[in-house]
């Protein structure tokens, strides 16, 4: 059930995206070959990252120059993953998790961290990177018994978690509690999204588009010199779409029910309401629209847990933000200025 601890497959993942890229699909036999003749091509290459697949697409007037962009790309993901990953050995965060304090954390680590901290004031406590002790439990609890833990061994767990036990002074990280950890799955995936991002732009890419499983960026235009057209996924019927937008230098990201869930009847789900130590019961997937990736993902993660009237309401505050909702009954609800990136194809 964690980000970086699963392995999928090219079908299960397109199935379980919460967000699909349009433009890039259909036709692009045809358009290929009209903007040769401009000089331009698309370049596009496809990898298992993170536990889902990731795909970066470069509009570029030079094949070569792409291709060497887009390894450079997957090569920084590869270090990034490294960093947040909890269960690699010599990795920073297990170190952390395991020792309770970090001394000189890698720069990436300590902003991400710090904008997590951030999210959790903003969010009222939904949104907690100190949640790993109750998904580990959960975890542990249905490979080993096949169901939920104990009201017991949840309220234990619940005890360790809490962002106002992480203690930051200049550059350590101390845990205030023993048997704290840390998860970034909420919150990496955005965040080495936009770091891909960030080195597409400074070597010149003018339009691109990252999709790490529905966690997406797009930079620039497409090959039609609009912006990038995404499909936003029904939860409950595989390939429908709740609404297709048009965006370009935003990011968006999807979080649901249906992705990674523990009992049939997505009761019970990889998302955790870290105030109350089980699923949320209200909401079956929101989609934010955001300035960064790592916003998109970690609110749309918060909006759900917070359920539809208070997640809409953060979301509506919110300068530079939109989402789409989507309840357990079905139920659309979009913030006020949603309907502004939507578009009829």
């Amino acid at each position: 059930m964690e980000l970086f601890r699963s392995v999928i497959d090219r079908r299960k993942a397109v199935g379980i995206a919460g967000v699909v890229a349009l433009t890039a699909a259909g036709g692009l036999r045809v358009l290929r070959s009209l903007l040769y003749e401009m000089g331009f091509e698309l370049v596009r290459d496809t990898r298992t990252k993170m536990g889902t697949l990731v795909t970066i697409s470069v509009v570029h007037q030079d094949v070569d120059i792409c291709k060497a962009i887009i390894e450079k790309a997957f090569l920084e993901i590869d270090r990034l993953e490294n960093l947040f990953n909890r269960y690699r050995k010599g990795t920073p965060l297990r170190f952390l998790n395991s020792v309770g304090a970090l001394r000189d954390p890698p720069p990436e680590m300590m902003e991400l961290l710090q904008r997590a901290l951030k999210i959790h004031d903003l969010t009222d406590g939904a949104f907690d990177v100190t949640i790993a002790p109750l998904l580990d439990l959960y975890s542990n609890s249905f490979e080993e018994t096949g169901g939920p833990p104990s009201a017991t061994q949840i309220e234990s767990a619940l005890s360790l978690v809490g962002s106002k036990n992480i203690h930051i002074e200049k550059q350590t990280i101390v845990f205030k509690r023993v048997g704290m950890s840390l998860s970034f799955d909420g919150i990496a995936k955005g965040y080495i999204v936009d770091q891909v991002a960030d080195i597409l732009e400074k070597d010149g890419v003018k339009g691109g588009l990252i999709d790490a499983g529905g966690d997406m960026v797009a930079i620039g235009e497409d090959l039609l010199g609009q912006d990038w057209r995404l499909a936003i996924q029904h939860p409950r019927k595989r390939g429908d779409y709740l609404s297709v937008i048009s965006i370009g230098n935003r990011a968006v990201a999807t979080s649901g029910d249906y992705m990674d869930y523990l009992t049939d009847d997505l009761r019970l789900h990889h998302i955790m309401d870290p105030r109350l130590g089980t699923s949320p019961s209200h909401t079956s997937s929101v989609s934010v629209v955001a300035g960064t990736a790592t916003d998109a993902d970690a609110l749309s993660t918060a909006a759900l847990v917070m359920g539809p009237d208070e997640g809409i309401e953060l979301l509506n505050e919110l300068s530079g933000v939109e989402g789409l909702l989507v309840t357990k009954d079905q139920e659309i609800i979009k913030t006020r200025g949603f309907s502004d990136y939507e578009v009829n194809i």
